[in-house]
């Protein structure tokens, strides 16, 4: 008899630990987690998930957000306000609504211009505020409209009204607006000048940064 209880306690250990060691790996595998791939940044917390959220730089201080919103909620929800603390801030632009169970992708549905502190490679914090009430803080990355970012429009409303509205509004002095002008197109030509001889590669779309001429 007391063989065969040392062999029933045997075989009842046997039976446990291998279901104790697959209960234990049976849960939170890697592959059931999200895990979306995407040069910008990514935000769950809200009804409305903010995903690939990037800047478009057009040059030193102007640009747009893309990215897209994904509305989790039935009801219909809207982006309203985008703020920064860091010298950042957006022009005039219609609330992006949201449709229930709907995305916007903001690279082509929706234009969010921004201006302020920052360039290509920067990464800003950005206040997202949505109609609902919630707002997502975000880093967000800078990017220059190279490579797959060049089929992205960067013709930015707020410059097309405010060029519209300086014509009209300047019929006396057109002389003095061209000279302006040229004088604004020279100095930009003398920057670009000046960043090809230095090296400056912020904004260059080549595969690899050009060498400062001293380096040759």
């Amino acid at each position: 008899m007391p063989h065969l209880r040392r062999s029933a306690l045997a075989g009842l250990l046997l039976a446990v630990v291998p279901a104790t060691a697959l209960s234990a790996c049976g849960f939170d595998y890697p592959t059931d987690r999200v895990n979306t791939i995407a040069g910008g940044v990514n935000d769950r917390t809200g009804d409305v998930d903010a995903l690939g959220i990037r800047v478009l730089a057009t040059q030193k201080g102007e640009g747009r957000l893309i990215g897209a919103l994904s509305n989790n909620v039935r009801k219909d929800i809207s982006l309203d306000a985008v703020s920064s603390t860091e010298g950042v801030s957006s022009g005039d632009f219609e609330p992006v609504e949201v449709a229930g169970r709907g995305t916007v992708n903001l690279a082509t549905s929706a234009v969010v211009p921004l201006s302020g502190n920052f360039t290509a490679g920067d990464v800003i914090a950005l206040d997202l505020g949505f109609s609902d009430g919630t707002t997502l803080s975000l880093d967000v990355p800078v990017v220059k409209p190279c490579f797959q970012y060049t089929q992205v429009p960067t013709d930015l409303p707020s410059e097309t009204a405010s060029a519209k509205a300086t014509g009209s509004a300047a019929t006396g002095s057109a002389a003095t607006g061209g000279a302006a002008a040229d004088a604004a197109a020279k100095d930009e030509e003398s920057d670009s000048a000046h960043a090809e001889e230095t090296g400056d590669a912020t904004f260059s779309c080549a595969d690899e940064a050009p060498e400062p001429e001293s380096a040759h």
